[in-house]
């Protein structure tokens, strides 16, 4: 369960997500805890301490607390080849999904097939520099992706077909949090979201989609997040 997909499966990541006949099972910030704290258990008795950085639904769910559930943690490592400490990590979330009787995919690296090997080890480092910590425990250290490439992947999404209703807000809470973290001043550059897409390999944000993001996050922070330039 979990393992990362290598670039020759057939299944994707949206196959994985949207497979007919299967309903995800949510999560509460309660339970991803509760399964973190048994990963990080498991790690700590076979002397390991890992490190890994998480993307999306449980950064909102259990870091900002502006999701109720989410259907599974998506993390990657500071590598896309194989490596012991996913290996263990992996098999430490399986014992955890018989314990708590979670879903199979509950714990994953399905996003690092969308990271170019050159480009995982910079966000990794990146996270690690952001300090922001989702999970820590003997054993286990979860940081939150870098705000500025959740805030790309979630541009990214909303620029295709199967969007979903919470990532326009997911994206203005990013797009917050980034701010924040450049002093909470100065908003961010239109050309600034596009030379992140182009760094990242996503879909550059429209003009229409920054002016979207942009009215979206004045309405809920009461200040400009966008600046023209």
């Amino acid at each position: 369960m979990g393992n990362c997909l290598s670039a020759n499966d057939t299944i994707t990541l949206r196959d994985l997500v949207l497979r007919p006949g299967t309903a995800e099972v949510q999560m509460t910030a309660a339970t991803i805890k509760q399964g973190l704290t048994t990963v990080a258990s498991v790690l700590k008795a076979k002397g390991l301490n890992v490190s890994i950085i998480a993307v999306g639904g449980a950064v909102n769910t259990l870091y900002l607390q502006t999701r109720a559930s989410t259907g599974d943690v998506d993390f990657f490592y500071r590598t896309k080849t194989k490596h012991e400490d996913v290996t263990q990590l992996i098999t430490a979330a399986d014992s955890a999904r018989k314990t708590l009787k979670l879903d199979d995919q509950w714990l994953n690296n399905h996003t690092a097939l969308f990271i170019e090997e050159g480009t995982i080890q910079r966000l990794y480092d990146e996270a690690v520099t952001q300090n922001d910590v989702v999970f820590n425990a003997p054993g286990l250290k979860v940081y939150a992706a870098p705000w500025r490439y959740a805030l790309g992947a979630k541009l990214d999404r909303l620029s295709k077909t199967g969007a979903r209703p919470y990532d326009m807000s997911d994206a203005v809470d990013y797009l917050d949090r980034l701010i924040r973290k450049r002093g909470g001043q100065a908003p961010v550059k239109r050309s600034e979201l596009k030379a992140w897409a182009n760094e990242f390999k996503f879909t550059a944000p429209s003009d229409d989609l920054i002016n979207r993001l942009g009215d979206e996050y004045k309405k809920k922070y009461g200040k400009a997040g966008i600046m023209n330039a």
